[in-house]
């Protein structure tokens, strides 16, 4: 997949032809997302265009009004390797700036889209808002659309199980820990990236050696307990994961600790995708090692059911990292 970068519109430029465009800030691309990919893919298929998506590396929010800025859902480098899997020859990139969204709507259309990316056809998602203040709307890319030749495809609200699907809603499920929930509107389970950290060895004095990855705090996923898988070194193995500051042992860095059952060799500085199924419980301060051994082997019982669950998911089309 082509990827451009872009901090100004001046910086528009690729070389695809009879481009078909889907934009949209793409957070989790979920099944929303997908659909509006499904599209600009079988439009360009029929016409022999190029499938391509407008995103941006960070929410506009961060920019215009940081203090209501969203935790990211998906990190851009897996959310580059989710549209690539998805179909897209090529994406454009926006590094959002103040300029940028000064710039009225009609101004990025016309010589962003139309005199240097030559679209034949956009895509947008019901609720796409762009442009200073947010002025540019469907109805403004309808107009635009007339008066300069390219086609408009609007995607009305995409449901799962009677939920509207939106990065709002996921947000709010992964906050509560509900990661069951929030699997369903994105179409896999969410996921944490990372390098793999040297820590204490308390794990492993416990009976259940541990693999640490630095996580900032406060994130987007309720801290706890969770079953899930691990993706290193090409395969995907069982995994019991805590989220938090291991409280027992006083509060330390916030750490995603993952326990393998069966792994022994040491992974420092290897790079791992720790996907969530199911969580257990919260975390909590145990009194001793004695009664957090014991409630470990409980968390463990109770993983395995979730692993047993999750044996016939497609977990190789869940391998998206670059």
């Amino acid at each position: 997949m082509q990827v451009i970068h872009a901090a100004a519109v001046e910086d528009l430029r690729w070389e695809c032809g009879n481009a078909v465009l889907g934009m949209g800030t793409l957070d989790g691309v979920h099944a929303g997302h997908q659909e509006i990919l499904r599209r600009v893919r079988d439009r360009a298929r029929d016409t022999g265009g190029t499938p391509a998506v407008l995103t941006f590396a960070q929410h506009p929010l961060e920019v215009v009004r940081p203090d209501q800025a969203p935790a990211l859902i998906t990190p851009l480098p897996l959310k580059l390797a989710l549209l690539e899997r998805l179909g897209m020859a090529a994406a454009v990139v926006i590094h959002f700036s103040a300029a940028l969204a000064a710039l009225p709507a009609r101004d990025f259309v016309v010589q962003g889209l139309v005199e240097r990316l030559g679209v034949a056809g956009v895509c947008v998602g019901y609720d796409f808002g762009f442009g200073r203040g947010r002025q540019g709307n469907a109805d403004l890319l309808r107009e635009c659309s007339g008066e300069h030749g390219f086609w408009l495809d609007v995607v009305p609200p995409v449901s799962v199980d009677g939920r509207v699907v939106s990065s709002r809603v996921i947000r709010g499920l992964l906050i509560q820990g509900r990661v069951e929930d929030a699997r369903q509107l994105l179409g896999r389970p969410y996921c944490l990236a990372g390098e793999v950290e040297r820590g204490a060895r308390r794990g492993q004095e416990l009976g259940f050696a541990t693999a640490n990855l630095s996580v900032p705090s406060p994130g987007l996923l309720a801290d706890g307990v969770y079953a899930g898988r691990m993706l290193v070194r090409g395969l995907f193995r069982d995994a019991m994961m805590n989220l938090g500051f291991a409280p027992t042992f006083g509060r330390g860095e916030h750490r995603l600790e993952i326990h393998l059952p069966g792994w022994a060799e040491p992974l420092y500085e290897e790079r791992i995708l720790a996907f969530f199924l199911a969580r257990l419980r919260e975390e909590r301060r145990f009194p001793n090692e004695t009664a957090l051994r014991a409630q470990l082997g409980r968390d463990r019982e109770a993983a395995e059911a979730v692993w047993q669950a999750a044996r016939g998911l497609p977990w190789p089309e869940w391998a998206l990292h670059s």
